[in-house]
Order: structure tokens, then C-alpha cells, then sequence
């Protein structure tokens, strides 16, 4: 993969001279970093939007270690992908980690290309990540531009029921639910109705009206 102008690699709670090493290594393949001492330093600087790469100390400073963070981020909604770098090699950590969602876990000295390759295999996860992100929040963005009816007639067709079946159940005519799932289909630009389906499962929809039901 080649490096993403809107990429970025953050090194959290790295010393300084692996800090320093780590940023030359990575900025010789052209991939931009940040170095930020602690977790407070990274939530003030990160941007989900971006495809990102966490390198994290297995020690961060500030208090915790890498499983605290791990555990923070999932909390938080941070789902970019995570390696850890290690002074001496834990089993029992690693193993943790890697539970924990970690990419890769890597032991001092560790292998410069090894490293590498790793970064980008997670940037280009991560871009799948942001893309998929961006997709969803679209649909969200056209889901809210529906009135209250138009969603009651989303709800219903997402569950299966024709039209005939949503107007005796939304009492309504039929033309009247005819009218309104043509508008569904318009602001959500779905051209059929499995597409519309799809729509409705990538945004959680669906599953909120069956939790509902």
C-alpha cells in the first residue's frame, strides 16, 4: 500500500529515543507520525476520520500500561488497529493483547521491516475502517432527513410487509403508503429493495426496529 496523504501513525507513550527511532524509521517510507506521551495526548490530537496506525508502548506513561489502554479506546469507540512494542517478550501479555483486538505484538530489538510491514497492513485495514465509517454516516445523514411517517413505512418494509399490509397496520391507504416508501427510496437512494434492506442493516436500523418488536 502506498502511504495515504491523510494517514498518520501515532506513538503513544513511546521514551524518547525509541520515540525518536521510531519516527525516523517511519518517516523514511513517507508515513507521517505523531508522538504523544500518554492517552490525554492522543484523544486531544487524534482524528477518526483519518486511517490511523496506534504504535503503543506496552509501559505508558502517565499511569497504566498498553491492556489499560486497549480497554480505554475500545470505551472510547477508537477501533484503529493497535501494535504493541515491548521491552522483553511476556507471554502471558501478548497473548492478552492480542485477545484484546492488537495487531501485532513486538519485542525489542524487533525487526525494522517487520515493523514496517505491519504498519502498513494496518493503515490499509484502516482506510476499509474510515471508508465503511463514512459510508454509515451518510446513511444516517439521509435516514434523518425521512419525516416520522416515511420511517414508520421504512420500519415496516425493512420487516418484510407489503404495502397493503403496512397501511392496514399504519391504518392508512395504500396509495398513501405507496406515496411514502417512493419517498423512502428516494432521499435514502435505494434503488431496489434489498439495497434498501442492506441500507437499513449497516446503519443499525433494522436491528433497533427488531429490538423494538
Amino acid at each position: 500500500m502506498n502511504p495515504s496523504p491523510t494517514s498518520m501513525v501515532y506513538l503513544i507513550g513511546a521514551d524518547l529515543t525509541l520515540g525518536e527511532a521510531l519516527q525516523g524509521l517511519l518517516k523514511s517510507v513517507g508515513l507521517p507520525t505523531l508522538a504523544c506521551p500518554d492517552i490525554e495526548a492522543f484523544l486531544a490530537v487524534y482524528r477518526p476520520d483519518k486511517p490511523a496506525c496506534l504504535l503503543l508502548n506496552a509501559e505508558v506513561s502517565g499511569g497504566g500500561n498498553a491492556l489499560g489502554l486497549q480497554q480505554c479506546l475500545r470505551e472510547q469507540g477508537i477501533d484503529a488497529p493497535v501494535i504493541i512494542i515491548a521491552d522483553h517478550a511476556d507471554v502471558a501479555m501478548a497473548v492478552t493483547a492480542l485477545r484484546q483486538g492488537a495487531l501485532d505484538f513486538l519485542e525489542k530489538p524487533f525487526n525494522e521491516q517487520l515493523l514496517l510491514d505491519g504498519v502498513h497492513q494496518a493503515l490499509t485495514m484502516d482506510v476499509t475502517r474510515c471508508r465503511a465509517r463514512a459510508q454509515c454516516d451518510d446513511l444516517r445523514r439521509r435516514f434523518d432527513t425521512l419525516t416520522a411517517r416515511e420511517q414508520d413505512v421504512l420500519h415496516w418494509v425493512v420487516q418484510g410487509l407489503s404495502n397493503r399490509e403496512i397501511a392496514e397496520t399504519l391504518n392508512l391507504s395504500r396509495k398513501t403508503v405507496e406515496v411514502h416508501r417512493a419517498k423512502v427510496m428516494h432521499k435514502m437512494a435505494a434503488d431496489t429493495l434489498s439495497q434498501l434492506v442492506r441500507m437499513a442493516v449497516a446503519i443499525g436500523i433494522l436491528k433497533l426496529y427488531e429490538a423494538e418488536t
